[in-house]
């Protein structure tokens, strides 16, 4: 038994070794990659997010444009309006 064991252990010690040695030979060679030039994306004009049920949109300065999700994108307040979009006012308190 202890002989099994013996030649049990050294088979399947050279089949591992085997396969790390194909797997080490067959792999194909790492490449580092291209260092990749970062774009502007912040010279970009901001983006006019609108509410098409609401049919209000936002700008960059308004405190709710980061909040809301916008179902419409616009480039310029000129293109909402031209769409039919009225910009956002805030609401006013009623006196009570």
């Amino acid at each position: 038994m202890l002989v099994f064991a013996q030649v049990f252990v050294y088979c399947a010690g050279s089949f591992v070794f085997g396969v790390l040695l194909t797997w080490l030979a067959l792999r194909p060679k790492l490449k580092r990659p291209e260092p990749v030039q970062v774009l502007e994306i912040f010279e970009q004009p901001p983006f006019i997010k609108a509410n098409s049920r609401k049919m209000i949109y936002h700008t960059p300065e308004s405190p709710y444009y980061q909040r809301m999700k916008g179902d419409e994108f616009f480039g310029s307040v000129e293109e909402a309006e031209e769409a039919g979009y009225t910009a956002w006012q805030p609401r006013v308190k009623a006196a009570s």
